[in-house]
């Protein structure tokens, strides 16, 4: 089950290519209206995540929180948005090879956790890769950087709540819901929402965004009940992996010898960091239903 959550959200650049002629911000704000419905069904059916949920809702820490947190998965989702229509899933599947290593780091500064040697090694090369990448290429991969930095930033605010991933994401797009269909209405006052007024294929691709966002969090959700945390997160890299592919071979963007360069720097210390991890791994299995 979990993989068909990472392959899920591996294939998410082939779905937002579909509505590559929508603007992002409109995109984002109906992914973001319609998976409260989705995650309502999925809330609903489980009396363990109503009770989380209703947790939530009683404690105005757990609340501001949860805000912060939502508002830092918007951002995050509307970065690789805007990076599907703009055509940089290449450099956006950059970002999510780089979460596991800035995880480590956010470990180092806000929890004061030590690095062994491999870990440092592992942080090292991929710095050192992304060095050559911003030298090679003149650029820097922004675009990367914003959708790893926002989706640790993500699970570092996350791991402060004691609220599972299905009910959690559901109390955040609850709290940003006024706001997005504000905005949605406003869009429409002013003539320059595209969802109902272009043609109808359109319409059911933003309106399909919910589940498609919602599914693939669900299969997670079910399947890392069943494995051991070191399992799930080596399984993760399967998600940037076939989003590269997807730039590459599919959605047809540039891949030169110095962005090669650079995501093999990513992806040796990668290599290195998987094998600190399971070297050091303990049988334990989470919960994030």
């Amino acid at each position: 089950m979990i993989l068909a959550g990472y392959v899920g959200w591996g294939l998410f650049p082939l779905y937002w290519t579909l509505l590559r002629h929508v603007p992002p911000l409109e995109v984002l704000l109906h992914r973001m209206a319609w998976s409260a419905p989705v995650l309502a069904l999925l809330v609903f059916a489980s009396a363990r995540r109503r009770g989380q949920v209703a947790a939530a809702l009683r404690s105005a820490r757990d609340l501001g929180w949860l805000a912060a947190s939502g508002l830092v998965v918007s951002f995050n989702w509307g970065v690789y948005i805007w990076a599907v229509a703009h055509e940089k899933v290449v450099e956006a599947s950059m970002g999510y090879f780089l979460t596991p290593l800035l995880n480590v780091l956010a470990g180092v500064v806000v929890f004061r956790e030590r690095l062994g040697r491999l870990d440092l090694l592992a942080v090292g090369l991929a710095t050192a890769g992304v060095l050559y990448y911003i030298v090679g290429t003149g650029a820097v991969p922004w675009v990367g950087l914003a959708v790893g930095i926002s989706f640790a930033a993500y699970g570092l605010l996350r791991k402060r709540m004691p609220i599972n991933a299905v009910p959690g994401l559901f109390v955040e797009v609850l709290l940003l819901l006024p706001f997005v269909l504000a905005v949605i209405g406003w869009l429409h006052y002013r003539d320059e929402a595209l969802f109902l007024n272009l043609d109808r294929a359109t319409d059911w691709w933003l309106i399909l965004g919910g589940p498609v966002t919602a599914a693939p969090l669900a299969f997670f959700a079910a399947g890392t009940r069943m494995l051991p945390m070191t399992t799930v997160g080596v399984l993760f890299y399967v998600t940037p992996s076939l989003q590269f592919l997807s730039g590459i071979a599919i959605l047809g963007e540039p891949f030169g010898v110095d962005r090669l360069i650079g995501f093999a720097g990513i992806w040796a210390g990668l290599v290195i960091f998987s094998y600190s991890l399971l070297r050091g791994a303990k049988p334990r299995r989470v919960e994030t239903t």
